[in-house]
């Protein structure tokens, strides 16, 4: 939003072609809307979800650093976590909010984050 359309526009594609180089194949990217994107990783564990977040919240600021020249707050993510385990119940809508709600946690922090949310830590 501070830096215009275009350079909002260029920092969606941008972000899209971190995400394809940091997730396999077989993991779904999903862009929910604006500027906030989903991802399914089949598999995974939170090891692996915080390891690929670690990957993202370093690297994205750099993919994206010519975009924000000048700016020294620059772009950085804000990355919710939830996993649920083989077998779970947990509907994939609570395993949305769950994530939702990690990743505004970070937002209120300051950003540039990633937080996990377990499902035993919600009220």
């Amino acid at each position: 939003d501070r830096l215009g359309h275009e350079a909002g526009d260029a920092a969606l594609v941008l972000t899209a072609g971190l995400l394809r180089r940091t997730f396999r194949p077989s993991d779904l990217v999903a862009r929910l809307g604006g500027d906030e994107f989903a991802l399914w990783l089949d598999g995974s564990d939170e090891l692996t979800a915080a390891e690929r977040a670690e990957r993202l919240r370093t690297g994205l600021p750099a993919e994206l650093a010519h975009l924000t020249a000048g700016d020294p707050r620059g772009m950085t993510s804000s990355i919710g976590i939830a996993c649920r385990p083989g077998g779970s119940t947990e509907e994939l809508e609570a395993l949305i909010q769950r994530a939702d709600e990690a990743m505004y946690e970070v937002k209120r922090a300051g950003g540039g984050q990633w937080r996990v949310s377990h499902p035993e830590a919600r009220a």
